[in-house]
């Protein structure tokens, strides 16, 4: 009896000593090319399976362990690996793939694909992006209406609502990035994401920064986080 009631002890408390306990893995993804965040990568966690995506701007959470495994792929990209030995956050930059025997096209920058689509808006009669000026809608009544209701002009705002944010976002990213930070900063490698999603600006904070007022920040701004989380 004595022996039966050792070893439901250890089983009972074995899962509490040596369980690993799951945390929410977060990350930022970006292209090694051009430093810019990479929409909708696939994240897996290959020991569970789980498969989610980044969204809009690189951004990801998945469930994890340490131990774990995590592989990032993009179609274009080089795949990625990293095995999670301790809790933290990730942030990646994809190496583009190199294809060999084929043509070099320059990559048509990010303002050069905006336009792109704002043009084909403008072709399908949506000129002001869904909110026409009164004198314009005075002399163009039907234009106005189709613009003010139509799908496209739908469309057209929802776009022109994306790209703001975007540019805002990227307009942050040009000023608080991994290599700023870790050329300003004696930061752990480890450290870098976590402290990058704590102290990222806001885009109306960066709007009218120098280089001595980003340099500032990033000091300051590391100054808090040994206090605050690296206690």
């Amino acid at each position: 009896m004595r022996y039966l009631l050792f070893f439901y002890l250890c089983f009972t408390f074995l899962p509490r000593s040596y369980g690993q306990e799951q945390f929410i893995l977060k990350g930022l993804v970006f292209s090694d090319l051009n430093k810019q965040r990479l929409p909708y990568v696939n994240i897996i966690n290959q020991r569970t399976k789980v498969n989610i995506k980044s969204d809009e701007w690189g951004v990801f959470s998945i469930p994890a362990q340490i131990g774990d495994t995590i592989l990032i792929q993009k179609e274009g990209f080089q795949e990625f690996s990293k095995n999670i030995s301790a809790k933290q956050n990730l942030v990646v930059y994809l190496k583009g793939v190199i294809k060999l025997d084929e043509v070099v096209v320059t990559q048509p920058s990010k303002k050069a694909d905006q336009k792109e689509v704002l043009d084909d808006f403008r072709s399908k009669g949506v000129y002001f992006n869904g909110s026409p000026p009164l004198l314009f809608s005075i002399f163009h009544p039907l234009t106005a209406i189709h613009e003010l209701l139509s799908k496209d002009a739908n469309n057209a705002q929802r776009f022109v609502q994306y790209i703001s944010r975007e540019n805002a976002e990227s307009a942050v990213d040009r000023k608080f990035n991994k290599w700023l930070i870790m050329k300003h900063i004696p930061i752990k490698d480890e450290d870098v994401a976590e402290f990058m999603f704590l102290y990222r600006p806001k885009p109306n904070q960066v709007t009218y920064w120098n280089d001595y007022d980003v340099i500032k920040y990033i000091k300051d701004s590391y100054q808090k986080y040994l206090k605050e989380h690296k206690k």
